[in-house]
């Protein structure tokens, strides 16, 4: 498993001028072309990671949202996956046995919603579907998804693609839609299919798996990252988490908690920590727990001389504010664990790695306004 360069791209680069199809298609039966190619040459292997969009883009001359949609577009056939912080990797699309993978895929609930339409509106075989902008407007997904993935209809034999005037197309209607059994079972007639419904369920099955009770979780920028859908999407799924009451979502710094499988009210979770500091067990402040998170995350991830990432980046991983994470900081700086350099090259170097917290420390999930808790024994 290696990383490829765009040194190992042995494939030209596709001449958009003398063609009449859309860009982003262009891009993504190039990748697809350089992707065998490159296997059947023994370039790349099954499990290699591709350059970042943003090298492509700037190697195919085109915007980085292109290739983006491009990449996506390929996944959805199957041949790239991806793998969380990592990037995206060459997938075993030969293999016979090969899994759909378990992630949102927008090509697939494009199809669902343009068999859907089609069956509704009764149209007749080798009549004319819906424009690709009316399918869009209706199923509220980009033209470009839409476009992808009438071709793969097309290809299948469902649909005739038919040149008009300049980049237009008609699409005709030459085999009756079959119905899948995952899509029967997902309920092709149930409006709720959507792709915000789908990610409700990635979320909810992500936090009780990786969250205990009282924790708090992510914030939505990074599930949207994490899924690779839009924050309006995350924002959606994250009110329907809310109205189950999966989650509690608080305004400003205080972020969204995971109230666990017994879904206790608000109340009833203050109530018990107030139960708690009643019983004189002793809590510390957040960023003193960020220290001890910060401190096995050094650990784990990085050796003696390393830099580190910057502050915001680690405020992100460690889900607190940029403030606590430059305060835990500063307990290393002045320890002689960590040091700062300025300039081109600066940034924050470890000097001696520290040790490992051997306290484990629970994360208040309540709102300090209702709750008052000091460095005084009261």
């Amino acid at each position: 498993m290696k990383h490829l360069t765009l040194n190992d791209i042995k494939i030209p680069k596709p001449n958009f001028g003398v063609s009449k199809t859309p860009k982003g298609q262009v891009v993504s039966a190039w990748l697809i072309d350089w992707i065998k190619h490159s296997l059947e040459y023994g370039i790349a292997d099954i499990g290699d990671f591709i350059p970042t969009k943003e090298e492509l883009a700037g190697f195919l001359g085109v915007s980085s949202a292109t290739v983006q949609n491009s990449i996506r577009q390929v996944k959805d056939l199957g041949y790239f996956t991806s793998k969380q912080s990592l990037g995206t990797c060459i997938a075993d699309f030969y293999s016979k046995d090969i899994k759909p993978q378990d992630e949102l895929c927008h090509g697939s609930i494009a199809e669902c919603k343009i068999k859907k339409i089609v069956l509704d509106e009764k149209i007749e075989l080798n009549r004319p579907i819906l424009s690709i902008s009316e399918l869009s407007r209706r199923t509220d997904i980009s033209q470009n998804t839409i476009r992808f993935t009438l071709e793969k209809l097309a290809q299948r034999g469902f649909l005739e693609k038919i040149h008009l005037k300049g980049n237009k197309y008609s699409w005709i209607y030459k085999k009756e839609f079959e119905l899948t059994k995952e899509e029967i079972l997902n309920g092709i007639e149930d409006e709720d299919f959507t792709l915000t419904h789908q990610l409700v369920e990635k979320i909810q099955r992500y936090i009780e798996k990786t969250y205990k009770q009282g924790d708090k979780i992510l914030p939505n920028l990074a599930f949207s990252a994490m899924f690779e859908v839009s924050i309006k999407t995350v924002n959606d799924a994250m009110k329907i988490l809310n109205a189950r009451k999966i989650i509690l979502s608080r305004r400003g710094r205080y972020g969204t908690i995971y109230l666990g499988e017994n879904k206790p009210s608000k109340t009833t979770f203050i109530s018990s920590e107030r139960r708690k500091l009643n019983s004189g067990q002793k809590y510390i402040y957040s960023w003193q727990k960020a220290l001890g998170h910060l401190k096995k995350y050094i650990i784990e991830n990085y050796e003696e001389g390393d830099k580190i990432a910057p502050i915001r980046e680690l405020a992100s991983i460690l889900n607190v504010s940029p403030n606590t994470i430059r305060r835990a900081l500063t307990t290393l700086f002045n320890s002689g664990h960590l040091v700062s350099k300025r300039g081109k090259l600066g940034g924050i170097f470890i000097v001696e790695m520290p040790e490992a917290d051997e306290d484990a420390y629970r994360w208040l999930a309540i709102n300090p306004e209702v709750i008052s808790i000091g460095d005084s024994d009261n």
